[in-house]
């Protein structure tokens, strides 16, 4: 039974049979079969088939791989406890983190993370707000960082950081950089674009931080940004201060090991 849970795992999250195959190291057909008779168990679809290649969950096939994740981690902390008693304990944690956490946070602290849990293989994905929010949800990360007020009832959000932002290139530009929509600065953006009454000229969408900060050392548009992030590049903080909270979220009920990781890097952020 556990084999079928981790293939329909891999295959939720793939959304494509010949991926998942290989993944697994078995043949497709065997993934079908597998995800078949996991149907007939749960006696629902869990994907609708587009064609050959497309497919996406069903309702029931979202809410399955929510509690497919939580039985493979009891699985899996069942393992450990066993494997921690004769020393060996081997396990991925998967990160998630918005762009100015995981460029600008991180890499101060996961040099000493990874020497406090040398048996854990870390996974650190970056993506904004929404998405690292959506994905934590899912169980397809284990916990992340984020940069919106942003949470479910699946999840629990701890305030870890307060972040200045400020503007930052040429005073004169009328051309702004904005961030795209579900980032967590594209909010803080549009409140700051309201508050001073504010109408850009010209925007410019774009879904990378560092991206906008080659514009910027070329001398091209101004943005909003985190102070961490302007180096050399000019700007101007606000008359009145604006600074964000930034977030670590987490699932509710998390297996021993990912527990002691994510107060790790709670701890270690809040030096």
């Amino acid at each position: 039974m556990f084999k079928f849970l981790e293939t329909y795992k891999v295959v939720y999250e793939e959304l494509n049979f010949t991926v998942a195959a290989e993944k697994l190291f078995i043949s497709q057909p065997t993934v079908s079969t597998q995800i078949h008779k996991l149907e007939e168990i749960v006696g629902a679809p869990l994907f609708v088939r587009n064609g050959r290649t497309e497919m996406s969950p069903t309702e029931s096939g979202k809410l399955f791989y929510i509690q497919c994740k939580e039985m493979l981690e009891l699985w899996e902390d069942s393992i450990h406890e066993v494997q921690s008693l004769k020393g060996i304990l081997r396990t991925t944690c998967k990160i998630g983190a918005s762009h100015t956490i995981a460029v600008h946070y991180l890499p101060a602290i996961l040099k000493d993370i990874q020497e406090q849990f040398p048996l854990v293989d870390f996974e650190v994905y970056l993506s904004n707000s929404e998405d690292v929010l959506k994905k934590v949800e899912t169980r397809m990360w284990d916990f992340g960082f984020i940069e919106a007020a942003l949470t479910t009832t699946e999840l629990e959000r701890v305030p870890f950081l307060k972040d200045e932002l400020v503007v930052a290139g040429k005073k004169e530009e009328t051309l702004w950089l904005v961030r795209e929509k579900g980032s967590g600065i594209h909010h803080f953006t549009m409140d700051y674009f309201d508050t001073y009454n504010i109408q850009p000229q010209q925007k410019m969408i774009i879904e990378s931080n560092e991206m906008i900060i080659k514009l910027l050392e070329k001398g091209i548009g101004k943005t909003l940004i985190s102070k961490q992030a302007v180096g050399n590049i000019p700007f101007e903080s606000l008359k009145e201060p604006l600074e964000r909270e930034l977030y670590l979220i987490k699932p509710k009920q998390q297996n021993k090991v990912l527990q002691q990781v994510v107060e790790a890097f709670f701890n270690a952020l809040n030096k």
